[in-house]
């Protein structure tokens, strides 16, 4: 007997990727829309359960779900409420042991039916856990045992078999992120305090970083009153701020004034300015900004006010400058 061959079949026409992929959006569009309007009691009594924890807030799930509960713990986290991030299959060979009695437990299962979700519930419930469910299936033996279930069910998945999780774990995302800004509200959570928790990268830079942390101790360009011109334009040179702070007559502790480009502009179209000194050129009252002075906050201020370049005072002390293009440097404009 011969065996059967089977073959591939030829594509009927050029792929429509821009439709596979609006309907993929547009589905979980729709399931995040149908979900935000339904939003009533049982979430505010989720948030309840959660905001009262005597611990932390565990999120565990499995497959999909798991990666999901990962990031709604970070999220969680970085907004102020204690979380971490439980992995079912792993808690039940001993990671369950970080779990503690006065933890609520976030359980992310679709069907409510997931072997390694169901099976941890009986030593969370042991444990005195309450349990904040988000399941399609609110009669699952997941949703039965849950304090409060969140509803996560979709009229279809994006998947054309209705099968990879695609339209439900949009939910979940999202309906996290919900708890995480109604639990950050009700902390009265602050950026200030946000910024605790982000100290790396630029959301940490835009968060906490001050003009100190941008002065150059190297950079620090200034100039007697009696300097001749040649002193501005090579102290100037070597700073690279396009300006020079003026030192007041007698003394190199007191700022009197600043010199920046746009004022030795405006002296050479007025005539020959080589007899002239520092004190002759410069404005008397530099823009300065204190030190502590948030570097996002400076940049803001630097561009309301048309300049480049501002003068960082600790105190009566003159650090240095800081320009707009060391913000811009730091990606913190």
């Amino acid at each position: 007997m011969s065996k059967p061959s089977f073959s591939t079949p030829e594509p009927s026409g050029a792929f429509d990727d821009v439709r596979v992929g609006q309907r993929a959006l547009r589905l979980a569009a729709q399931a995040l829309e149908a979900t935000a309007s339904q939003l009533g009691p049982t979430f505010e009594r989720a948030c309840e359960i959660l905001a009262s924890a005597a611990g932390k807030v565990v999120v565990t799930g499995v497959g999909k779900s798991a990666h999901v509960a990962a990031k709604i713990a970070a999220t969680l986290n970085s907004t102020g409420t204690r979380a971490m991030f439980l992995h079912a299959g792993e808690a039940l060979h001993g990671d369950v042991g970080a779990v503690e009695a006065g933890d609520v437990v976030v359980c992310l299962s679709k069907s409510g039916s997931s072997d390694e979700v169901v099976g941890l519930l009986p030593t969370l419930r042991s444990r005195g856990c309450q349990l904040v469910a988000m399941t399609a299936k609110a009669d699952s033996a997941l949703g039965k045992q849950a304090n409060v279930v969140l509803d996560v069910s979709v009229a279809e998945e994006a998947c054309r078999f209705d099968l990879a999780p695609t339209t439900s774990t949009s939910l979940q995302l999202a309906l996290g992120d919900a708890l995480a800004m109604a639990l950050m509200e009700r902390s009265g959570f602050q950026p200030a305090d946000f910024a605790k928790n982000h100290p790396a990268g630029a959301l940490g830079k835009k968060l906490t970083w001050t003009l100190k942390e941008l002065v150059d101790p190297d950079r620090r360009p200034a100039v007697a009153w009696t300097d001749d011109v040649p002193t501005v334009l090579q102290v100037m040179s070597q700073g690279r701020y396009g300006a020079t702070v003026v030192w007041a007559t007698g003394s190199e502790t007191e700022v009197a004034g600043i010199v920046t480009d746009g004022d030795l502009r405006r002296a050479l179209a007025g005539g020959n300015v080589m007899g002239q000194c520092a004190g002759d050129l410069a404005s008397p009252t530099p823009k300065t900004l204190d030190a502590s002075t948030l570097a996002t906050q400076a940049a803001q201020w630097m561009q309301s006010q048309g300049i480049s370049q501002v003068v960082v005072m600790e105190g009566d002390a003159y650090l240095g400058m800081v320009h707009l293009h060391d913000c811009l440097r730091e990606g913190l404009v």
